[in-house]
């Protein structure tokens, strides 16, 4: 078969050929395109032979993404994926020498206006990192996105109490497998003040004689891997023994999915919202009317599946009308996250002035603690005599 072939001519005359594609085959060759274009790069230490800004996107997450991040899960590989296209879509046919300030505020206005304020302040930041080995590598003269003010944004800080937790908790103990393990983890990372992203993968070789060990999952590249050890309590014992109950064979994780692996994000957020909706429904009487509703909707939607299966007939999604829900479970004064209960638990700490406050946290900078963790109403001192 014959080949494409990208090559590139040295100053004394001899040529290296870069890559090369199948005649025919667009998308490889489009693929063979962007390599050779990279490599030039490299091959040039800093000339400006970067047709777009696309191709300078391309190479960091080719070249430099791999070491710099690291995030390598299948997770934050999709994020930041995710990140790239809308970059491309927004940057990509611009020459790097033409990126300029006012670009950066056009892309924040124009990923506010498609509702991801918040989001697009992180894919600016990516684009600003991308920017510096742009700079690096010669393509552009200086930085154009430093110093600038990024989108404003509703953080959420909701502040959860001990009880929500504990009354899920005990709630989940009389339901299914599934959802005794997601109450489980929520109590579980009470106790602990692990992030979330430590809770849903925890290893049970974490659980050792002198306590729960596990290594955080959150730190800059280059810094040293701190390892947190919480001490065995009678009710972290009891919460670990009731976690392994909810399977019925040996895994590798304390909250496994019915597979046995380790729930991925989307998974667990889906398992975690379904738990949620069956809790509030138990206690809150509009909700569960919400509820009964959404299965009945459930029935009525595999009937026509079932039916149109056995006749052999295309499937009547569009005489099925799609369930709108009629009310909002995440702004229910009851519904919390995983990732809510960690401020919780240490926000408990700090309450109770307990010394080890801070290595609970695990943070570098305790500044960190009292900014994003500290969610007391009421700050309680005694008098200075």
């Amino acid at each position: 078969m014959r080949k494409v072939s990208f090559y590139y001519q040295y100053s004394n005359g001899t040529s290296e050929t870069l890559a090369v594609a199948d005649i025919g085959d667009r998308q490889s060759i489009t693929d063979a395109e962007r390599t050779a274009k990279r490599r030039a790069l490299n091959i040039n230490q800093g000339q400006i032979i970067a047709g777009s800004t696309e191709d300078i996107i391309e190479r960091f997450k080719i070249d430099i993404a791999p070491t710099h991040y690291r995030d390598q899960s299948k997770d934050g590989l999709a994020v930041r994926q995710s990140a790239y296209a809308n970059l491309i879509k927004f940057f990509g046919k611009m020459a790097p020498s033409a990126l300029k300030t006012v670009h950066g505020y056009q892309f924040l206005d124009a990923r506010a206006k498609a509702g991801a304020p918040a989001k697009a302040n992180k894919e600016l930041s990516l684009m600003s990192t991308i920017c510096h080995y742009a700079v690096r590598w010669g393509t552009i003269e200086a930085n154009p996105f430093l110093g600038m003010m990024q989108n404003k944004t509703d953080k959420n800080s909701r502040a959860i109490s001990r009880s929500q937790i504990v009354r899920f908790y005990l709630w989940s103990l009389h339901q299914t497998p599934t959802i005794r393990n997601v109450g489980c983890a929520a109590m579980f990372c009470y106790l602990t003040g692990f992030r979330s992203s430590e809770v849903r993968p925890f290893c049970v070789d974490g659980l050792q004689n002198d306590g729960v060990k596990v290594t955080s999952a959150k730190r800059k590249k280059g810094e040293i891997e701190v390892v947190k050890l919480r001490e065995w309590s009678t009710r972290l014992r009891t919460v670990v023994a009731r976690a392994k109950q909810t399977h019925s064979t040996a895994v590798m994780y304390l909250f496994a999915n019915t597979a046995g692996g380790a729930y991925t994000r989307s998974g667990w957020g889906s398992v975690w919202a379904d738990a949620m909706f069956l809790w509030i429904a138990s206690f809150d009487s509009i909700v569960a009317a919400e509820l009964t509703r959404k299965r009945e909707w459930e029935v009525a939607y595999k009937l026509a599946y079932d039916k149109s299966k056995k006749e052999n007939t295309p499937h009547p999604t569009n005489k099925i009308a799609k369930f709108e829900a009629s009310i909002k479970l995440l702004e229910h004064q009851d519904y919390f996250t995983l990732q809510d209960v960690r401020p919780a638990a240490i926000t408990t700490k700090l309450r109770n002035r307990n010394a080890d406050a801070y290595d609970f946290a695990a943070h570098a900078n305790p500044a960190t603690t009292h900014k994003h963790y500290d969610r007391r109403k009421e700050k309680i001192a005694s008098a200075t005599e």
